[in-house]
């Protein structure tokens, strides 16, 4: 797709960059400057992409997508810790309709076939926030050690990027005027390990995942009692 045609998409929201070091810094400097909800960022390649807690995130340029909404969440600010929960099931949703079975890996990674698809990194700035995905959509080659997936390979096929990326926007801007409790449903229905027995590291308790809480957090049954996990680099499933 050339630059007029990326420009064209999403009725002028769209902002598209052939090279950029990361699209939700750029996402974050348009909310400086007054850029209405629904604009998106996105590039052909990121130098500096990364992911929740700074980790890297690696998109092949011309094969995946990265790119950043911005976002006006119409919960109270107390609630928007369910937005990368909710970015996640807008691409659920979105993969759901071109006939995939996605799941939502908590707090902000979306699976297929047990392995990562789609990575979201979410930031809030004054009364907006940034959801930032990097969605593997075609293409299968990924860093050493990177357990990762397309949808390509689960799809058996290739898909229209842009096509790809509207869907999501527009699931995105529905999800986003959602109720809390609605999107907490229908995360549940996705998650990925649901109802599944868990290890919480480093202590290495053991427990089966039984709900949601309140701000998103992942509720587990073990040994020990209730446990509030609020850390999603502290949870693998059991072995």
């Amino acid at each position: 797709m050339s630059p007029e045609e990326w420009r064209q998409l999403l009725a002028g929201r769209l902002v598209w960059k052939e090279t950029t070091e990361s699209t939700n810094d750029d996402a974050r400097a348009l909310v400086e400057d007054g850029a209405e909800a629904g604009t998106v960022v996105v590039a052909e390649r990121q130098t500096a992409g990364r992911g929740r807690k700074g980790a890297e995130w690696f998109c092949a340029p011309g094969d995946g997508l990265a790119f950043s909404v911005i976002l006006a969440p119409e919960w109270e600010r107390h609630h928007w810790a369910w937005t990368a929960l909710g970015a996640g099931l807008a691409v659920c949703e979105a993969l759901e309709g071109v006939g995939m079975t996605p799941s939502i890996k908590w707090p902000n990674d979306v699976y297929l076939d047990e392995r990562k698809v789609c990575g979201i990194l979410v930031e809030a700035i004054g009364e907006r926030v940034v959801a930032g995905i990097g969605l593997n959509v075609n293409g299968g080659e990924f860093p050493e050690g990177v357990e990762a997936i397309s949808m390509e390979q689960a799809g058996g096929r290739s898909y229209q990027r842009e096509s790809v990326l509207e869907l999501i926007w527009r699931r995105l801007m529905e999800v986003s005027e959602r109720s809390v409790e609605e999107i907490s449903g229908a995360v549940w229905e996705r998650l990925a390990w649901r109802d599944r027995e868990v290890e919480i590291l480093p202590a290495g308790d053991r427990g089966r995942i039984v709900g949601l809480g309140p701000h998103g957090e992942l509720l587990v049954d073990g040994d020990v009692g209730r446990l509030v996990v609020t850390d999603a680099g502290s949870l693998r499933a059991a072995p």
